[in-house]
């Protein structure tokens, strides 16, 4: 993550062709998911889980050896269609295997684990980045082999052969399925919060570069100590807040903390602030990922796949979106992308608003 920027820049990419290298994986993501979700309930979830990590482990290796641009939006094309294997397959795998007294608690401990990746993987490339800027993607690509053996070894399937949907060819789960359940407003809040959350992954470093001279070095300290307050919010915390407020609340909490960091970016004057706000921006997002994955899980009328697959989607149509449009932004302004984004997540509160006075009947559905 800290070092794509400057990776990118020395093959000639300006903040707009950075932020589509984002939007093309994430497009592929958008595209992808669903039918990942799907075919996972049709062949369990081990097959899908090994399939998109030996196929994103082979991306990592495409993208270390190119030394064109386009070759750097070949290899992320690929990343983004086998990436969204995994994460969904991983959330259906917890939604089978976890009571829904637990899944709030289990869903958060994913994030976790993702959290103490964030911790180690900026260090670690940040430091690999010094012998060379493509380094750091071979020893992704090499983590990402080791995982897949690590999931033939270790994961046991969780979908017996009795629960699965007979197979009838692969397909994508529309998103419009989504829109069509009283779910609606949760995949709504996952779109506007992705679109938040990609515009600062996106601009980031180059905002980080242009405002105080910040190099890769410092971003990936940046982006570690974020990674130690995800996992602490996610694995310690977040668990408690959806047993005691339940998850709209929950993710209201999250989307508040939210804007407050990316209001404080554009305060900040040093290095140490955007460390503070980075941590509260990664606090505010790991308590609504984790909320709004386990609102769906125990609520969903359709198969876990299908809903995680459906909620990936929408997940990455914001990933589509925020990386591309922040850096046409940024090119005009620097403060620009963090004043959309602010923006943008105040809509993902209103939506949550709305919802909870239709509830409680102080508004119609109709107004």
């Amino acid at each position: 993550m800290p070092i794509l920027p400057y990776y990118a820049e020395s093959m000639g990419a300006s903040a707009f062709q950075l932020g589509l290298l984002m939007t093309v994986y994430a497009l592929c993501q958008f595209i992808f998911a669903p039918v990942w979700g799907a075919y996972s309930d049709k062949v369990g979830r081990k097959p899908v889980l090994l399939m998109g990590m030996i196929g994103f482990a082979l991306t990592f290796f495409l993208f270390a050896m190119a030394n064109s641009l386009w070759m750097l939006f070949v290899s992320r094309i690929a990343g983004g269609i086998f990436s969204c294997a995994t994460i969904p397959t991983a959330m259906a795998y917890v939604g089978d295997t976890t009571s829904e007294e637990k899944r709030g608690t289990s869903m958060g401990m994913v994030g976790a684990a993702m959290g103490v990746g964030m911790i180690f993987g900026p260090a670690i490339g940040s430091g690999l980045a010094h012998i060379s800027l493509a380094f750091p993607f071979v020893i992704a690509g090499a983590l990402c082999a080791l995982n897949s053996l690590g999931i033939m070894a270790f994961i046991k399937e969780s979908l017996a052969i009795e629960k699965r949907i007979p197979y009838k060819g692969v397909r994508r789960e529309s998103l419009l399925k989504g829109l069509k359940t009283p779910l609606a407003f949760l995949f709504v809040v996952m779109l506007f919060c992705s679109l938040a959350e990609s515009t600062n992954h996106g601009t980031f470093a180059l905002y980080a570069e242009g405002k105080l001279d910040i190099g890769a070095t410092d971003v990936g300290i940046v982006f570690t100590c974020a990674g130690i307050v995800m996992a602490l919010v996610q694995g310690l915390l977040v668990g408690r807040l959806i047993n005691r407020m339940g998850e709209e609340k929950t993710i209201g909490v999250g989307i508040i903390i939210l804007i407050s960091s990316l209001a404080g970016f554009l305060m900040s004057t040093n290095l140490v602030g955007l460390i503070i706000f980075m941590g509260v921006f990664s606090g505010g997002i790991g308590l609504i990922r984790p909320s709004i994955s386990a609102a769906i899980s125990k609520r969903t009328t359709m198969q876990q796949g299908s809903a995680m697959g459906i909620l990936q989607g929408y997940d990455s149509l914001g990933r589509v979106i925020g990386p591309s449009l922040g850096g046409f932004m940024l090119d005009l302004n620097l403060s620009y992308a963090y004043l959309m984004a602010i923006g943008v997540s105040a809509t993902a509160f209103l939506t949550l608003i709305i919802k909870a006075a239709r509830k409680e009947g102080i508004v119609q559905k109709g107004d």
